[in-house]
């Protein structure tokens, strides 16, 4: 009986059933009229400002938060862990009873959370691990602010946190002497670390991956003993994001030499304790994909400003070529689309929706992206598979995208496969309402890490979107 159990669910799915597969199963309309949408508060702002505000000594009301996704939530969670009290606070500013038994999830009707900081060297050793969730800035974070304490702690995360690797972040804690425990192979997670860092005069990190390992040091500088210059080696990547996480920690009171990667140690200070967190502009993307799928007007109730778009606001340049009209937050898809040739090396969290844009429009390329091989899944080669399966042709050469224009959406016929990608689901979604047959989807909760509303959005337009089990054998 032991054997058969133990056979039946092996990972290697080699010559055994494996198990169900939660799934979507979506049922396309053929015509929706115009849609309303609204996006999710930014993620990459208020990661950021939780853990700024956690080690605070204020009361800070985080506003902007209804229907916040699970990587906002998985920082929350593990600040908690450590000590940090968190409130959910209602619409007429009441704080809601918490949700029990549903990972720290904001009960329904939560449109803020009122983080009380413990100041500088206030977090203490969680009890239990600390899960990130999906976010691999969430658990790079917390790598640095774990770094502090002397006894052992467990960080971890989902499958595709624990598929990925962290040299950068392993690099600079071993440099730190703190002692790094982790998987072999194919796995880079659970991680085991204990500290206390030893914060050297300088650090060098290796810039061309990602801008996440900056951030996590520059978050983690107000229990320092001493400052730090971090320095970059080769060209950096996402430079808008490790801008945002600077210009964050300058407004609350680090001194102005962090643009210049010294660290000095610093009481995070919020001159107005009420702080409004930008909706998500990586988001928009999938609005636009709605209306060029669709060929319907979409109204976007809650557009972030340039400066709060991370980059995200290339879309705003790139939308006449997309053949979209874009008008306060109406985005129209009734003008020509033409060949265009986007540069992502600061957004590349746009990759697939675009790269599914520009092949049902005038086709093009999508440059600057080839660090997008170290995200969620290889986002590149990801993407080339993942739109194949909707019959759009894709061509990768040396780290660039080559679309061609004109293509039409076919029915996938199997399961389509997202790769773990949450951003591949939540394009999945949008391409199926321009397809004729019935569609099924891996992964019935990814949206959730970024846009909790992604599938209820079109369930309110009447789209029938069911979450089922699947049987893959």
């Amino acid at each position: 009986m032991g054997k058969a159990w133990v056979k039946r669910w092996s990972p290697e799915k080699k010559g055994v059933k494996g198990s169900f597969v939660e799934i979507l199963e979506v049922k396309p309309m053929p015509s929706i009229e115009e849609i309303q949408w609204r996006l999710p508060p930014s993620k990459s702002h208020a990661i950021r400002l939780l853990a700024i505000a956690g080690q605070s000594n204020q009361s800070i009301l985080l506003k902007g938060m209804e229907h916040a996704g699970d990587d906002v939530v998985a920082m929350r969670r593990c600040l908690r862990q450590m000590g940090v009290s968190c409130a959910d606070v209602g619409t007429d500013g009441e704080v809601l009873p918490p949700n029990p038994n549903l990972d720290d999830q904001p009960p329904e009707g939560t449109v803020a959370w009122r983080i009380e900081g413990v100041g500088p060297h206030g977090l203490h050793p969680p009890v239990s691990v600390l899960h990130a969730g999906n976010s691999g800035t969430t658990l790079r974070i917390l790598m640095a602010l774990a770094s502090r304490f002397s006894v052992p702690i467990m960080l971890d995360g989902d499958a595709s946190l624990r598929s990925r690797k962290y040299p950068v972040m392993l690099d600079s804690l071993e440099k730190m002497a703190v002692v790094c425990s982790h998987g072999t192979a194919g796995e880079g997670l659970p991680l085991l670390i204990q500290g206390p860092a030893m914060h050297p005069a300088s650090l060098e990190l290796e810039a061309t991956i990602s801008s996440q390992p900056f951030t996590a040091w520059h978050l983690a500088t107000p229990s320092f003993s001493s400052g730090m210059s971090v320095l970059m080696a080769g060209e950096p990547v996402s430079r808008r994001h490790l801008a945002l996480t600077r210009d964050l920690c300058v407004q609350a009171g680090a001194a102005s030499s962090v643009h210049d990667s010294m660290l000095e140690p610093w009481v995070p200070t919020f001159e107005h304790p009420e702080i409004t967190v930008p909706s998500d502009c990586s988001m928009f993307a999938f609005a636009c994909l709605a209306a060029s799928v669709c060929k319907t007007n979409v109204k976007v109730s809650n557009m972030p400003s340039d400066g709060d778009s991370l980059g995200h606001e290339v879309l705003f340049t790139y939308a006449a070529s997309l053949g979209l009209v874009l008008n306060n937050g109406l985005i129209e898809p009734n003008a020509p689309s033409s060949s265009l040739v986007a540069d992502l090396r600061d957004a590349n969290d746009l990759i697939t929706p675009l790269a599914a844009m520009l092949a049902l429009g005038g086709g093009g390329e999508i440059t600057g992206v080839a660090h997008a091989a170290h995200k969620e899944t290889n986002r590149l080669t990801g993407t080339k598979h993942f739109l194949q399966q909707f019959g759009l042709d894709v061509h990768l050469s040396e780290g660039t995208l080559h679309v061609e224009g004109g293509q039409t959406l076919v029915s996938p016929k199997e399961l389509v496969q997202t790769y773990g990608d949450h951003r591949m689901q939540m394009t999945a979604i949008v391409l199926s309402m321009g397809c004729s047959d019935t569609v099924r989807i891996e992964g019935s909760r990814l949206h959730r890490v970024a846009d909790p509303m992604a599938v209820n959005r079109w369930r309110s337009q009447g789209v029938s979107i069911e979450e089922v089990l699947h049987q893959h054998w």
